[in-house]
């Protein structure tokens, strides 16, 4: 890891259907901290979807949304945060996100994203850059194709999720966390 800090949070970055509600919810659950999912965030404080959100005005208008709401987690301590598969796209994002958490990528395969997304209950009708998608997986590899370099660059560990429960992923950084927040403290 490249930086050294006092880490109060978990922070979960990485494409849409990789998984990053999910294993929140479970590491939030185990370690009894408070879960923040940005994304549920910004429709609580407009009353709208996502997708009504970027259809009636746009995605320039999401993404002040989302850095708004993230601005508003740097406050909180003792928090997982699961984030929308676009957070890295603004640079501000993710330099308020590193104030107080340790960046968790959430890395899967294509296929499993693909996998993910058909057999979810937010399934792609209810993901605005995938909505109109034709071809799915085409879809999928041409925003990870523009975001991979971004995932990697702004994450401080990288969780391999493909073929692995749900449960063990959230172990797995649950540990990693443990690992590093206890060296700090030393």
């Amino acid at each position: 890891m490249n930086r050294s800090s006092n880490f109060k949070n978990i922070v979960l970055i990485g494409m849409s259907g990789s998984g990053k509600s999910a294993v929140g919810k479970y590491i939030a659950e185990k370690l009894n901290l408070e879960f923040i999912d940005t994304d549920e965030m910004i429709v609580d404080k407009t009353g709208q979807s996502i997708n009504n959100i970027f259809k009636l005005y746009g995605e320039k208008y999401f993404r002040a949304l989302e850095q708004d709401i993230i601005e508003k987690t740097i406050k909180k301590e003792g928090a997982v945060i699961s984030t929308g598969g676009g957070v890295v796209l603004n640079k501000r994002n993710i330099e308020i996100l590193k104030k107080k958490g340790m960046i968790f990528l959430l890395q899967a395969s294509i296929d499993s994203i693909v996998a993910n997304i058909e057999s979810s209950p937010a399934n792609k009708e209810e993901r605005p850059l995938l909505k109109d998608a034709i071809n799915l997986r085409k879809r999928i590899e041409e925003i990870y194709k523009k975001r991979r370099d971004l995932y990697i660059s702004n994450s401080d560990i990288v969780v391999n999720v493909d073929h692995k429960t749900m449960e063990a992923i959230g172990d797995e950084i649950i540990y990693i966390f443990k690992q590093h927040t206890s060296c700090s403290k030393n």
